[in-house]
């Protein structure tokens, strides 16, 4: 029922944006029009309807393709999931605390389930904190460009390492909320499906 009332709701809005996007086309080749009489544009924006309709329905198609690609699919209701780059997805169920990544394994061979976790410079780096695996470290540092995963049994281990490659630290990490409002905000959330 979630995803339906998600998948919905990504309609609408991408309904208001093709329309609001259409108005701008529309403007944008009626003011052009001005400045080069006898042009392209002019001809075009004097039948205002018909190019408010095909450019809100190009917009629409847009859109939709656009919400169901990697960059722009983030999950509808109860799936939240952030694309990190490389193919790589932070997946979450129900807006629990817990985010994965199916695709990488720790080197107890458990897919990789934290509760804080930033991207710089094509890195993933997190915690290990599952409410159902027990993992033998405690911090991650995954290479999404060579695919090479470093692990740390403690805070200060990995502290460390970070500080002296210039990662940041532990207490500079975002739980999967703050990172999805961080990804999803802003721009995107204004002016994309």
């Amino acid at each position: 029922m979630e995803v339906l009332i998600g998948f919905i709701g990504s309609l609408i809005k991408i309904g208001i944006l093709s329309s609001i996007y259409a108005l701008l086309t529309l403007w944008t080749f009626k003011l052009i029009g001005k400045f080069r009489p006898n042009s392209w544009f002019e001809r075009v924006s004097t039948n205002k309807r018909r190019l408010w309709s095909i450019s809100g329905l190009i917009f629409s198609f847009g859109l939709l393709f656009y919400l169901f690609s990697y960059w722009g699919f983030h999950g509808f209701g109860d799936g939240p999931r952030i694309p990190i780059g490389h193919g790589l997805i932070v997946d979450n169920t129900n807006w629990t605390e817990y985010g994965y990544v199916e695709e990488i394994k720790t080197t107890d061979t458990i897919v990789v389930e934290m509760t804080k976790f930033i991207v710089v410079d094509d890195k993933l780096i997190g915690n290990l904190d599952s409410w159902f695996y027990d993992y033998k470290n405690s911090y991650f540092i995954y290479d999404m460009r060579t695919k090479k995963m470093l692990e740390f049994k403690t805070e200060t281990e990995f502290n460390k390492y970070a500080k002296t490659n210039n990662l940041g630290s532990a207490y500079k990490l975002q739980t999967f909320r703050e990172n999805y409002l961080s990804f999803w905000g802003g721009w995107r959330f204004w002016l994309l499906a």
